[in-house]
């Protein structure tokens, strides 16, 4: 099997951006380009020349929408509500047909193929009293913290793996811990149940704690009231009217700037390979 450049991966994950555009349009379901794929935008008109994917964002309710909904003749949608043997705590549209994920998994179990993906992270309402806010981020962060450890241990064999990367799996599943123990899968519900009991109270600000890796992400609702399209590549997608503030407040007021020349890595092949089938 021929692995994916870095270029062909880029070109994968716009189709994928296509088809979801293409189905949440006619449908009125809001999205926008998120997190580095909104800096890309915005800063290259396209991918950041070294990002390996595109994330996007929902509110809740389009969320809940678009997982119920979406159907696609090349892709399919996965999360932890519509799959158990998924182990992510928010949205994912795959695609399997002419590509495949090989390496170690910790994602989902071995019974779910994965070739390229685009993320879809559903925005909530989060309290708004940041201290309030602060402590939901820090339980939901410790949640993940123990889920990402599970996932580790309770880690599938994926079709493709080398002899050393089965071996490592291997001792890491014979190795004595609290985690191995644990079910990735009834552990990524729980949290999801908590994140939705925790947020279901109407508030003036979003939040994205499906998978709070930073407290950034903490937004007046009002900034996502409007959105408009801008470039992205040989397209145009939505992105929040406000995104000046959005970006500032997630990179830092110099955002257009390029960071040093050492920063500019992808996480391509850190943590597995995808090639072509």
């Amino acid at each position: 099997m021929k692995a994916l450049s870095l270029s062909e991966l880029h070109a994968c994950s716009l189709e994928i951006l296509k088809d979801i555009d293409s189905f949440c349009r006619p449908r009125g379901i809001r999205y926008s380009l998120a997190f580095g794929s909104l800096l890309g935008a915005v800063r290259h008109k396209g991918f950041i020349p070294w990002d390996d994917d595109i994330d996007l964002v929902m509110p809740r309710e389009d969320y809940d929408r678009f997982r119920k909904e979406y159907v696609s003749d090349t892709y399919s949608f996965i999360d932890r509500e519509s799959c158990e043997d998924c182990y992510i705590t928010f949205g994912r549209v795959v695609e399997t047909r002419k590509t495949l994920l090989s390496g170690l998994q910790p994602w989902h179990s071995q019974k779910i193929s994965s070739g390229v993906w685009i993320d879809i992270f559903p925005m909530d309402y989060v309290p708004d009293d940041h201290r309030m806010y602060m402590h939901l981020y820090r339980a939901m962060n410790l949640q993940l913290y123990i889920l990402r450890k599970a996932r580790r241990y309770n880690a599938g064999y994926c079709r493709g793996l080398t002899l050393k990367q089965r071996l490592r799996l291997t001792l890491r599943k014979l190795s004595v811990s609290m985690f191995k123990k644990m079910n990735p899968s009834d552990m990524a519900l729980d949290m999801v149940e908590t994140l939705r009991l925790a947020t279901s109270a109407k508030t003036s600000h979003f939040g994205s704690l499906s998978c709070p890796d930073a407290p950034k992400y903490y937004f007046d609702v009002s900034l996502f009231d409007e959105y408009v399209d801008i470039p992205f590549e040989d397209g145009f997608f939505p992105a929040p009217a406000a995104y000046d503030t959005i970006l500032r407040a997630l990179f830092g007021d110099s955002y257009m700037e390029l960071p040093p020349v050492e920063m500019r890595k992808t996480d391509m092949y850190k943590f597995e390979n995808i090639y072509w089938l």
